[in-house]
């Protein structure tokens, strides 16, 4: 069984002091063990909701696109080849610096800003698999990207806070 560290929080009384670790360990010592702690959201650090503000074809590659995406400060250029992009796109940007699974797969790797293709791009536009969202929002396509456009987020705000996914399951 999953339990939510927050939802806790707002049906038992406890210190605002006490960590996840330490609940754990009286739940464990006082009524059932915990098996395992996971930190919703941890692999999200760094990366925040942008938004397309336009595309353009790349001019070396048939199937990727060169996005300017508003990342709540200023606009970057972005190379992607999302299946499903289009302007005024609201999406999970991970600017260089942080970190993403490689189509989903595989250990965390570090973004650096690099050239795709002889175009240089300042981080990545997201699926879900590649952010370890692939639960909340299921691909249908392998090159689909989230699309955060329904949501009530802010251009800027970090992914984390924008879909709330900071918490502690037990």
């Amino acid at each position: 069984m999953n339990v939510s560290f927050n939802w806790l929080k707002q049906h038992v009384d406890l210190s605002d002091e006490v960590t996840a670790k330490e609940l754990a360990d009286k739940l464990t010592m006082s009524v059932v063990e915990v098996e395992s702690i996971t930190e919703l959201g941890k692999d999200l650090t760094g990366i925040l909701v942008g938004q397309i503000k336009k595309m353009t074809k790349h001019g070396n590659a048939d199937k990727l696109q060169v996005c300017m995406v508003d990342n709540g400060k200023k606009t970057v250029k972005v190379v992607c080849g999302g299946s499903n992009l289009v302007e005024g796109m609201k999406v999970a940007l991970a600017p260089p610096g942080s970190k993403v699974r490689w189509h989903g797969q595989g250990e965390l790797v570090e973004l650096e800003k690099t050239k795709i293709r002889g175009v240089e791009s300042h981080g990545m536009i997201c699926q879900s698999t590649e952010i370890g969202l692939g639960g909340m929002f299921p691909i249908s396509d392998p090159a689909q990207i989230l699309d955060l456009s329904d949501f009530d987020v802010k251009v800027g705000q970090p992914l984390v806070e924008a879909l709330d996914v900071s918490d502690t399951v037990f």
